[in-house]
Parts: C-alpha cells; sequence; structure tokens
C-alpha cells in the first residue's frame, strides 16, 4: 500500500484534536456520574435571624424565606446540644426560646429542611445570656444631693451608665401617701413634693439597665437608701483666719478679703507663679462641714475651676476630700462634698482657672452645715 505524506503542521493539529476529545470524554464520564441521581435541591436560608437575650435564657428569632420549609434544627455547644423545631405551613416567623441556660456568649448554627429532607446552606449568629454576674455589676444612678426646702425635696442625680433606660424612686409623702416615680436617665434634678423629714428621712431607688439592644428584659440594681437632709447652714465666720502664704503682694489683695461678706474686695493669687495656688483657712473649732460656699470674682474673667480641698484638725496632718470643679458663675455657689467631714482648718488648692492662665481671684469663701 502506497502511504500519503503527512506534513507535520497537520500531524500536531491530529494529535492536539484527539487529546482534547479524549479529556472531554473523561469530564462528560465524572458529570454523569455526579448528576445520574438527580440534581441537588437546597432550601432557602432564614432571614432577619436574630438572637435575643434574657436572663439565663435566649429568644431566636427569623423569618422563612423559602415556603417548602418543613423544619429546622440548632446547634450550640459544638453541636453539644441540639434543637428540632417543626415549622408548619403558611408560617412566616418563627422564634424559639431556649432556657436555663448559663451566664455568657453562645454560638449558633441553624439549618432549614423540606418534606424531601433537602436542607439549606448553615446560618451562624452569636446570642449573649446574662446573669447574676452580670447583674451584681450593676450600681445605681448616683444621688449628688437630696436637699429639703420648704416641703419640697430637690433630688440631684450624678451621671448614668450608657446601658441605663430610667430609675426608679419611691418615697412617702407628710400625707403618709407612697409615690413610685420613674426618673428619665436624661433627668439631672428630680423634685419630691410634700415631704417631710418627720419619719421619712430618707427615700429608696433602685436603676433600671438594658445591656443591649436585643436584650428582652429589663435588669435592676440594688435598691439603695438615700437620706436627705435640710438646706444649708452657713457657719458665722467671725474670727476666721486665712493664712498669707500665696497673695499678689503688690496689689495688697489678701486671702483674708474672702472672709469679709464683701464681693468687692477679693484674694488675688500670687502672679509671680503659676498653679497651684493655696489659701489656709481656719475656723477657729472644729465644725462638721457638708460643704462649701464660694463667689467668684465678678465681673467674671477667668474664674477659679479645678479645686482641691484638703482639711485638718492640728494644722499638720492633711487629708485630701478630692478635686472639684467651680462653677463659672458670679453668684454664690453650694459645694456639696461628697461625704460629711469634721475639721478645723481647711485648704483650697486652685489648679487651673476658666482663662487657662497663671493665677486668678476668689471673692468669698465659707461653709455649711445640714
Amino acid at each position: 500500500m502506497k502511504l500519503k505524506k503527512i506534513n507535520a503542521d497537520k500531524l500536531i493539529i491530529i494529535i492536539v484534536f484527539a487529546a482534547m476529545l479524549a479529556a472531554c470524554s473523561k469530564m462528560d464520564s465524572t458529570y454523569i456520574d455526579f448528576i445520574k441521581k438527580g440534581s441537588i435541591t437546597y432550601v432557602g436560608t432564614p432571614d432577619s435571624l436574630k438572637a435575643h437575650s434574657d436572663k439565663n435564657r435566649l429568644k431566636i428569632i427569623w423569618t422563612l424565606s423559602d415556603p417548602s420549609t418543613t423544619k429546622a434544627k440548632l446547634y450550640w455547644n459544638n453541636k453539644n446540644d441540639s434543637l428540632i423545631v417543626d415549622i408548619a405551613p403558611k408560617t412566616d416567623t418563627v422564634s424559639v426560646w431556649l432556657t436555663d441556660l448559663r451566664e455568657g456568649s453562645y454560638s449558633f448554627d441553624l439549618i432549614m429542611y423540606d418534606k424531601d429532607n433537602n436542607r439549606s446552606v448553615t446560618s451562624n449568629l452569636i446570642g449573649r445570656v446574662y446573669g447574676d454576674n452580670y447583674i451584681n455589676t450593676l450600681l445605681a444612678r448616683p444621688v449628688k444631693t437630696a436637699i429639703l426646702i420648704n416641703g419640697k425635696v430637690d433630688v440631684t442625680w450624678g451621671a448614668a451608665d450608657s446601658t441605663v433606660i430610667a430609675t426608679e424612686l419611691t418615697y412617702t409623702d407628710e400625707n403618709e401617701k407612697s409615690h413610685t416615680i420613674m426618673v428619665p436617665v436624661d433627668s439631672g434634678v428630680t423634685r419630691l413634693d410634700n415631704y417631710t423629714l418627720a419619719g421619712h428621712e430618707t427615700f429608696q431607688y433602685r436603676t433600671l439597665y438594658v445591656p443591649d439592644s436585643l436584650s428582652i428584659d429589663t435588669f435592676y440594681s440594688n435598691v439603695q437608701t438615700v437620706k436627705v437632709t435640710g438646706p444649708a447652714i452657713e457657719y458665722e465666720r467671725n474670727g476666721w483666719m486665712a493664712g498669707t502664704e500665696d497673695y499678689d503682694i503688690p496689689s495688697g489683695r489678701v486671702p483674708q478679703n474672702t472672709l469679709d461678706n464683701k464681693t468687692n474686695t477679693i484674694w488675688h493669687m500670687d502672679k509671680t507663679h503659676g498653679y497651684p495656688h493655696v489659701v489656709t483657712i481656719d475656723m477657729k473649732a472644729e465644725n462638721l462641714v457638708n460643704g462649701f460656699t464660694y463667689i467668684q470674682r465678678t465681673p467674671l474673667d477667668g474664674a477659679a475651676k479645678l479645686v482641691e480641698i484638703q482639711v485638718s484638725s492640728n494644722n499638720i496632718n492633711w487629708k485630701s476630700l478630692g478635686a472639684y470643679t467651680f462653677e463659672n458663675l458670679g453668684t454664690k455657689q453650694y459645694l456639696e462634698l461628697l461625704e460629711p467631714a469634721s475639721f478645723r482648718y481647711f485648704r483650697m488648692i486652685v489648679k487651673s482657672d476658666y482663662k487657662n492662665g497663671t493665677a486668678t481671684a476668689i471673692a468669698e469663701l465659707g461653709a455649711y452645715k445640714r
């Protein structure tokens, strides 16, 4: 037989084409094996999946995206715990309570199924369970003062935590009628009407918390009891003496000017150095003090701002009562101590002013009891 001559280019094309046919044949074989039992059917995943926190329990809610769903499986604790939820026809929203859970965070896996046991892709979510450990950390909103004047008590509140929603206050009035007031979180002062100290020197309150936006329950701090105090009674300053350790010598504006009942005479601090500036007051007797009065120099011009208060009974051993902020106001102000204290001497250590200067002035200083 006489063979036809095939050039090299044609031979290469034939070989490549044959290889492609062989590869396609193998792929078809694999694909046919894969689909010979029919295509895979997936059930739709849930919508709006949320875990609502509560005390020692959780409520998991979702909406159905696939009407063919007939049940769901929920797993948690690394799939050591699970729950099967049967879903009735025409159901739109599903909610499940998980109770008797220990406090802490949980990771959940949720899978949907139809009547033929086809499943959805796994959905994941995180939930938080609250309990006694969380409750024990809750602090009642602080009460700064509770002062009775003319049958009315003004309760002044400190700042509230960001998860506080309200404070519940209960008191009994002069007619023995009990009142419960819900104090909004943004309220700075609450007034209690028809109040008397006769038999009712205190009131009670607790603070309400919602720890997160998905929390169902409201949590409460422990109930606190607050003693109501009367109006400020200022100590007479006759005979009080102020030290001369810090003042503007050229102008002669000495610290004793803060005790003369004249707002047009002032103690001006030493201009030759910056803060702190100190004045020491001797009350000549040991007094129980609930707070201090002060009047800034007027017109206001860089009024005193941050002031540390120290007290002593012997002018040797001193105790700090903390730092306080003077108001940038020209009228008499009442600075309530966190706790009443007994002492003879007190120091005002001025650390800054409202103009970020190096020295300033104060017109009057005093002390009061309640």
